[in-house]
């Protein structure tokens, strides 16, 4: 490993453990994050950084960002592998991203909910109610992250992360609450917004909505009839690379 390396994995690893503090809301059945996975899984429970980029130091200039790991009984059944880079969202996210004509040892993928739901249910709403100082603490988290990778490009998958993402990147107020893909396609500032300020991380990224890669090739499809221009999701990314 490089020197840089060691130094990028230690600060994930300090964040890690800031992550495995947070208490979910009081009153619901959430569980705290567990970290701990050597391999490549998403952040928390992992470094989120892929095999390649954990021991080459590759530099990360994207950020994936999910909506929560999933449930407890997933968190278990990878525990003894350690890692969950054979999962249908990471290989998805990775054959999308060789698709965009990039590598996804460049992407740092994380989550915008610390912690896990309960049982087997890997889908579902994790944020039952609002809970203004839970979610502050995990948008201030999200932003350590941001300023840490300070990513070129920051894609969102799902709805339900672009449908809050306008509270730690402003411009994005225009998909505040948007409960399908189809409120982001059509709004004022289309799917994939270029060049936009994320204030308290004091920096600019280009930002990518996606439909989160547990989704097969077929929905996307789907997508595409809803869109004003209709452009595939590889396409969406690669245009975000450009300058």
């Amino acid at each position: 490993m490089t020197r840089e390396n060691i130094e990028l994995i230690d600060a994930i690893s300090e964040l890690q453990q800031e992550a495995k503090r947070i208490k979910p809301p009081s009153g619901t059945d959430r569980l705290p994050a567990r970290g701990g996975l050597p391999g490549p899984a998403f952040f928390p429970e992992g470094l989120g950084l892929s095999e390649l980029a954990l021991y080459s130091g590759t530099q990360s200039t994207i950020m994936a960002i999910g909506h929560n790991f999933g449930c407890a009984d997933y968190r278990t059944d990878i525990q003894a592998a350690g890692r969950e880079d054979d999962k249908a969202t990471w290989r998805n996210l990775d054959s999308l991203l060789v698709r965009a004509g990039s590598r996804p040892e460049l992407c740092f993928r994380t989550n915008w909910f610390v912690g896990l739901l309960p049982g087997k249910v890997q889908t579902g709403k994790f944020l039952r109610a609002p809970d203004k100082f839970y979610e502050a603490t995990c948008n201030r988290l999200l932003i350590e992250q941001i300023k840490l990778l300070r990513p070129r490009v920051i894609l969102l998958l799902g709805p339900q992360v672009a449908g809050r993402a306008y509270q730690i990147i402003p411009a994005l107020t225009p998909w505040r609450g948007a409960s399908s893909l189809i409120d982001i396609d059509r709004s004022s500032i289309g799917h994939s917004p270029r060049n936009v300020e994320i204030p308290a991380a004091g920096m600019f990224s280009n930002i990518a909505a996606l439909l989160h890669p547990s989704f097969g090739a077929a929905n996307q499809g789907r997508r595409m009839k809803n869109m004003m221009e209709p452009a595939t999701e590889a396409d969406i990314i690669r245009k975000a690379f450009q300058a």
